[in-house]
C-alpha cells in the first residue's frame, strides 16, 4: 500500500482554499471592505433597564439605598465631543451618593462619582425600581 501523495496533497490544498473562502465569507474582517462604525451618540433608549442591571451586578455602588432618583439621559460635552449622560441620586441611612452614568453607543460606559457641574442642573426624576431591585438583592443574601 503506498500513498498517492499527489492526489491528496492536491486534495489538501484544494480544501484548505474552500475552508479560507468559507471563513473569510462568515468572518467579521470582511477583507477589503472598511468596518462599520459605531455611532457613539445613541439615545439610550433602555437606561433605566441598564442601570438596574448595573447595579445589580454592582450591588455595593448603592448599599441599603431608600430613595433613589434619576434624569433622563441627554447630550453633554466632554472635550470635543459629546456623549449622552444620566445622572443618579441615591441616599441611605446614613449617606448620599450622585453618579454620573455616561453612555456609549447606547450602553453604560462609565458609572462615576458626579464630581462638578455635569449634574448640578439634572431635573431628577423618582426612580422607586432601584431601591426596590436593591432591596430584593439584600433579601436574597
Amino acid at each position: 500500500m503506498t500513498p498517492k501523495s499527489g492526489i491528496s496533497g492536491a486534495l489538501a490544498a484544494c480544501l484548505v482554499i474552500q475552508l479560507l473562502a468559507v471563513v473569510t465569507g462568515c468572518s467579521e474582517i470582511g477583507f477589503g471592505r472598511q468596518p462599520e462604525k459605531a455611532d457613539p451618540n445613541v439615545y439610550p433608549e433602555n437606561y433605566k433597564k441598564d442601570l438596574l442591571a448595573y447595579l445589580k451586578t454592582h450591588p455595593t455602588e448603592m448599599p441599603n439605598a431608600r430613595e433613589a432618583a434619576v434624569s433622563t439621559p441627554a447630550l453633554k460635552p466632554f472635550g470635543a465631543e459629546s456623549r449622552y449622560v444620566a445622572c443618579l441620586r441615591a441616599s441611605g441611612p446614613d449617606w448620599r451618593k450622585e453618579k454620573m452614568v455616561i453612555f456609549f453607543s447606547g450602553r453604560i460606559n462609565q458609572f462615576i462619582d458626579a464630581e462638578g457641574d455635569p449634574c448640578s442642573a439634572a431635573q431628577y426624576q423618582p426612580f422607586p425600581e432601584l431601591v426596590a431591585e436593591l432591596s430584593q438583592l439584600k433579601g436574597k443574601k
